[in-house]
């Protein structure tokens, strides 16, 4: 049986996202993996986790803002002192033994990138939306920014549209938890790898999830 799995933030977490891949029996061959964005930055092994994720055949990247800062990057050459303070220079770091070359292989899979992908109902998206407005009508700052649907949803808010909305971007941590928590049909998958908590991988049809062990702060 082909499963849907999507994970939170990555965030250069080479360790992290093996651990559970392994721990969910992921098929590289025959399952799906949906990423929530923010794979790099953080952490010190983003060229290592996208040549991981480059050998998984059914892959769909949602971007984040994280994403979106080493995309400009690769365009020209340099983003600014807070994406550096923000995991940007671990990133770079990490391209070191290219001389800080993109290899085409990465610089393909970011440009294949999404900023939401829907299937069966359920909407995966980096940060949220308006949901007064339709997907294809949001910005890209608020699909991959916006925090306020989480706290909308948690104040009461259903979104009749969809079945699940999976988000990142806004860690469980926030609200004192480890383990992806829901609010309505929110599901917050982001338990905080990039900085002080895990890597957490769900399959989006039972809800079943796994984790890595707790990261510890990348300088």
């Amino acid at each position: 049986m082909v499963r849907v799995l999507c994970c939170g933030d990555i965030h250069g977490r080479i360790e992290a996202l093996k651990e559970v891949l392994q721990l969910s029996n992921f098929d590289y061959d025959n399952d799906k993996l949906i990423l929530l964005g923010d794979i790099a930055d953080g952490g010190y092994n983003t060229y290592e986790v996208v040549e991981e994720l480059l050998k998984i055949k059914n892959i769909i990247f949602v971007i984040g803002n994280h994403d979106v800062w080493f995309m400009d990057y690769m365009k020209s050459g340099w983003n600014g002192d807070i994406w550096q303070r923000q995991g940007g220079k671990n990133t770079v770091q990490s391209y070191a033994k290219f001389n800080y070359n993109i290899p085409v292989t990465h610089q393909e899979f970011f440009n294949k990138g999404v900023f939401y992908y829907m299937e069966n109902n359920k909407v995966f998206v980096h940060g949220g939306f308006d949901p007064r407005y339709p997907l294809e009508q949001q910005t890209k700052e608020m699909l991959t920014w916006d925090r306020s649907l989480i706290e909308r949803c948690r104040n009461g808010l259903i979104l009749k549209d969809y079945d699940r909305v999976f988000v990142g971007h806004t860690t469980t941590e926030t609200y004192g938890f480890d383990t992806p928590i829901g609010f309505g049909k929110i599901v917050m998958v982001d338990t905080g790898a990039g900085w002080t908590g895990k890597l957490t991988i769900m399959d989006v049809d039972t809800e079943q999830y796994w984790q890595s062990k707790t990261q510890k702060p990348a300088r």
